[in-house]
């Protein structure tokens, strides 16, 4: 199905501009980054599994990309192109990120970026494979993929087409349902199962504070307050990013607390891997057992890999005594100009889980 990129079949914001070439015949889409929306979206055309092919030739060192399964401007998947002379060897040419409730997290999986034989400043083909919840990313026609995402993370399954950052675009065809086999099922959830991951959280609502600085349990809203249920993502994300939109820049800092209970057949300590974006606290039993901040944008702020959330970013020792051991965590999304636009979140994992068990998250 070819689509022709023609003024009248895209929603633009005058960040658009619609060429006749004769090597082109179905037209050359123009994007610039003149408008907040920073996205040009096919009209009247819903797309859910198969294949979309396109043609892409970057204009200086940005950010080009294509959106699908895109229900508005805060609901989409996106695959993205950090375009550079390194493309070919940096692996993070490619990547994969879901936006959800008008977030962008890029920051959220690093897993899902990649190398890829790009080029800058000439006509690339990009071919995406998209099958239920995995996706397939191929690159100037190579036979195998750059980029494999194993669970895409998206709110929607069905959606629009929309091409977003400073570039050309031709040539884009859809092929509803052709998968090339790919099966639309993800691997099984790592952390299911796995009692070393921290899933049985409840939470409050953000709560605004003036400052962070010399956090404590003290700041925790009081037993009476409203203590909801979190539902940890695939791979045992406790991901805040898909529950709260973004803050204003001039907004004071969001603080989230959350609750769990470990009980222990014993007096022990386990070490907890830790990955969180952007500041978290952790106290076991009243007291602090860790600290820490991730912050992109900061000199010296970023944790390894790169300012991105992994169980990489650190770890702690959590001492449990024999019986019930409450774990109360405060985490806050934001980073100096940035206030909660990309990811807000963290995951937990125990060296080993023999003796504990993570009680169901009742309301106490």
């Amino acid at each position: 199905m070819q689509i022709p990129l023609v003024a009248d079949g895209w929603q633009a914001s005058g960040n658009a501009s619609f060429i006749t070439r004769e090597a082109f015949p179905n037209g050359i889409l123009q994007v610039t980054s003149e408008s907040e929306q920073g996205f040009v979206a096919l009209k009247d055309k819903h797309f859910g599994s198969g294949t979309i092919e396109f043609d892409i030739k970057p204009v200086g060192e940005e950010f080009p990309g294509i959106r699908f399964h895109q229900k508005d401007a805060d609901t989409a998947d996106m695959l993205y192109i950090r375009v550079s002379p390194d493309c070919p060897a940096s692996q993070d040419c490619l990547q994969y990120v879901p936006i959800i409730k008008g977030r962008v997290l890029w920051d959220v999986y690093p897993q899902y970026q990649a190398a890829a034989p790009f080029r800058e400043n000439e006509w690339n083909h990009i071919r995406l494979v998209i099958s239920g919840e995995r996706m397939n990313v191929y690159v100037n026609r190579q036979t195998e993929p750059s980029l494999r995402v194993a669970h895409m993370e998206g709110d929607a399954s069905t959606g629009t087409i929309a091409f977003e950052g400073t570039a050309y675009y031709a040539n884009l065809t859809l092929a509803p349902g052709v998968t090339d086999g790919l099966d639309p099922k993800a691997p099984a959830d790592p952390a299911s199962g796995d009692r070393r991951y921290l899933v049985r959280w409840r939470g409050t609502d953000p709560v605004s504070m003036s400052t962070t600085d010399h956090l404590s349990m003290s700041d925790m809203p009081s037993s009476a307050s409203t203590w909801s249920p979190i539902t940890a993502d695939y791979g045992g994300l406790i991901n805040l990013s898909r529950l709260y939109p973004p803050i204003s820049k001039q907004a004071p800092a969001q603080v989230v607390w959350l609750r769990t209970t470990i009980q222990s057949d014993r007096e022990q300590v386990r070490h907890v891997a830790v990955g969180w974006l952007r500041e978290i606290w952790v106290f076991a039993n009243g007291k602090p057992v860790f600290s820490g901040k991730n912050l992109y944008n900061v000199k010296g702020g970023r944790k390894a890999p790169d300012g991105r959330l992994s169980l990489e970013n650190d770890s702690f020792d959590l001492p449990l005594h024999k019986g019930a051991n409450e774990i109360v965590v405060a985490i806050d999304g934001n980073t100096p100009d940035m206030r909660g636009r990309y990811g807000w979140g963290f995951i937990m994992r125990m060296d080993q889980a023999e003796g504990t068990t993570e009680l169901p998250n009742v309301q106490r």
